[in-house]
């Protein structure tokens, strides 16, 4: 066992690295493979990528496997825990079948060719060995991962689900004869519980979940085209359309496309397809329709559309590159150089203009089948409504059946209405002159209560007067009392302003009095 320091998931796992890292985690895999060429196994370029884009994903794309000491348990052969800590050999089971679903989406997983499929895992000593840890080593533990995947159909073989005639969703709930008698030798202790193989064989698994996200993901795409021409498509077409459906980073390969293609058509029932043709079925249909000459005919007039397109863009560099040419050969006077170059010119552009009319009336030329596909989808759509407008007007009996049925309700309620004048024609008779009476002392009743209330009201209505007229009454004797009191106040001042002024004449007087007689002289005797 190597010390913990020369563990790969150390020297590259940083919070700062992505799975493609920088040149120190570069520096790091020359490390990590001169370390393991010590081992002596056979490693190529190709091999040695894949390896380490896969055991660096998921050492850091995955929280199960950043705990070194959940890593010790995932990498080692857990599968006597099985039986002991079933708990702990499920929980372990299902990190492994994440982390390597995931890996499949991200196309990391090693393949034999260049490319990478997303839906299909092959087991092989390539995968073993892209997932050796440098210090755990091998996962002894894959065997019993895609046995448990197999059996809970989160992986499915390759050939099974290519082959299949049912659809992988459909469950039984009689089981097969054969079923049924291994059951029985598993009870009775002739047979044992399935186990996991102690090696992994090489085959090819694919993995469910990821083909549902993609078909999931290109029937929401296909809901944007609503036309029926648009819902027709070549296998190449839909592979350019839809390749990038799982993983905008890493398109979906040819194999990929074929597995797409089988869950769409058997699982979903979303399409119909054949060697050259794919088509969508619309939505208000439950299954989609078989595959015509007609939508094989649209499918390779869009696919001869596209090739046409395509060569438009280079003839166009080509026009302009040897315009250039022409420009920069009579700047130098070099005429033979520059004719040369319009020649090449008049050639492209000739070539431009004829793909340009080509493309223009395969355009039109779809546009039609377009409209013409259209109409009849409108058209089909007219005939099934008539069929079953006809047919629930059978149901009525037409026009004259409903006149029928109209005429025996209205009969009926006439019947209904003698009937019912018939019963009331047996009842007793009510006696007109005892209403009248009852009606006119309801009237004196009520006559002799407005009186009343009329006179209550008349009665209180003199109380208030009589009240206002003894307050008018009260404050009219204050007033005169007022007033009287207020005319013997000014007669008692008129009184004793007379008095002052008399006594002042009189001191007047007297004081003019003593003056003349200071004023008088003595006469000497």
């Amino acid at each position: 066992m190597l010390k913990r320091k020369n563990s790969y998931s150390d020297l590259t796992h940083t919070p700062d690295s992505s799975v493609y890292g920088d040149t120190r985690i570069k520096r790091n895999k020359r490390l990590f493979r001169s370390k393991t060429l010590n081992r002596k196994e056979s490693w190529t370029p190709d091999t040695e990528r894949a390896m380490t884009e896969l055991l660096e994903f998921i050492l850091q794309h995955e929280e199960a496997f950043k705990n070194q000491h959940r890593l010790s348990s995932l990498y080692a052969d857990f599968r006597q825990q099985h039986e002991v800590n079933p708990e702990g050999y499920q929980a372990n089971i299902a990190a492994w079948t994440k982390a390597l679903t995931d890996a499949a989406r991200a196309g990391v997983i090693p393949t034999q060719g260049t490319t990478h499929d997303l839906l299909n895992i092959r087991t092989t000593d390539d995968l073993a060995r892209a997932l050796q840890h440098p210090q755990y080593g091998k996962p002894t533990c894959l065997p019993a991962v895609f046995h448990e995947a197999t059996q809970k159909k989160e992986m499915v073989p390759l050939k099974d689900f290519m082959n299949s005639k049912e659809s992988i969703y459909k469950t039984s709930w009689i089981p097969s004869p054969w079923k049924a008698l291994q059951w029985g030798l598993r009870q009775v202790g002739v047979l044992g519980q399935p186990t996991s193989p102690d090696r992994l064989g090489v085959g090819n698994f694919v993995v469910l979940k990821n083909v549902e996200v993609a078909a999931d993901e290109t029937l929401k795409k296909m809901k944007e085209h609503t036309s029926t021409a648009d819902r027709v498509l070549s296998k190449a077409d839909f592979l350019k359309r839809f390749d990038k459906t799982l993983n905008p980073a890493a398109p979906l390969t040819k194999a990929d496309m074929e597995i797409l293609l089988v869950h769409l058509a058997r699982d979903k029932q979303a399409i119909a397809y054949n060697a050259q043709t794919i088509k969508f079925k619309p939505e208000h249909e439950a299954e989609p329709l078989p595959i015509t000459e007609e939508d094989t005919a649209i499918a390779n007039l869009r696919d001869t559309l596209a090739n046409i397109n395509a060569q438009i863009p280079p003839l166009m560099e080509k026009v302009a590159a040897a315009d250039a040419a022409a420009r920069e050969a009579v700047a130098a006077k070099q005429m033979i150089r520059a004719k040369a170059a319009l020649r090449l010119k008049k050639l492209a552009e000739t070539a431009l203009a004829q793909r340009s009319d080509v493309a223009l009336q395969l355009e039109s030329v779809y546009a039609q089948l377009q409209q013409a596909a259209d109409q009849v989808e409108i058209v089909e759509a007219m005939r099934a409504g008539a069929a079953a407008l006809k047919g629930l007007n059978e149901k009525v009996g037409g026009a004259e059946g409903v006149q029928g049925v109209v005429d025996a309700v209205n009969e009926q309620m006439a019947t209904t209405e003698e009937i019912s004048n018939i019963i009331n024609e047996t009842d007793q008779s009510l006696d007109e002159g005892e209403i009248d009476d009852e009606f006119e002392a309801l009237e004196r009743a009520e006559k002799e209560k407005r009186e009343r209330q009329e006179a209550e009201k008349t009665a209180a209505r003199l109380a208030e007067l009589e009240e206002a007229e003894k307050k008018r009454s009260e404050k009219e004797a204050e007033r005169q009392a007022q007033e009287e009191e207020d005319e013997e106040t000014e007669k008692e001042i008129e009184q004793a302003s007379q008095t002052l002024r008399r006594m002042s004449f009189r001191e007047e007087d007297d004081e003019e009095l003593e003056a003349e007689e200071e004023k008088r002289v003595p006469i000497p005797a």
